[in-house]
């Protein structure tokens, strides 16, 4: 099944899309606070931070991100010895447009809850 669907291709194909998101959302103005983005295949993490240069944890952010996509209907999963991690792992079947809408649930939380933050 896994080689009669091409599922490692695919998870491949999941996970580029995921960390180019990421990557695009950590790159924005004001979106310090996403540290460092890895993942291998269609699992993929970020890490919260308060500062870029020491990579000093956020779990308050985390757990407002978490909570703000929760409340779209979104699982997301907090993870990590400092509880600022998010790990996203959709399903290798996921249509595109759901896997696009949940990128876009996931960054219009990250965008709020920052925001939050500064007050």
């Amino acid at each position: 099944m896994i080689a009669d669907e091409n599922l490692c291709d695919r998870a491949s194909e999941i996970g580029e899309i995921i960390r180019a998101r990421l990557n695009q959302i950590a790159s924005q103005q004001g979106m310090e606070c996403i540290g460092q983005v890895r993942g291998i295949g269609a699992m993929n993490v970020f890490e919260l931070v308060t500062d870029r240069a020491t990579n000093a944890p956020d779990a308050a952010l985390t757990a407002a991100i978490v909570a703000e996509v929760e409340a779209c209907g979104l699982i997301l999963l907090s993870c990590g010895t400092r509880y600022h991690v998010i790990r996203l792992s959709p399903p290798l079947i996921i249509p595109m447009d759901q896997l696009q809408e949940a990128l876009d649930i996931m960054e219009a939380a990250i965008e709020s809850a920052v925001m939050a933050k500064r007050g």
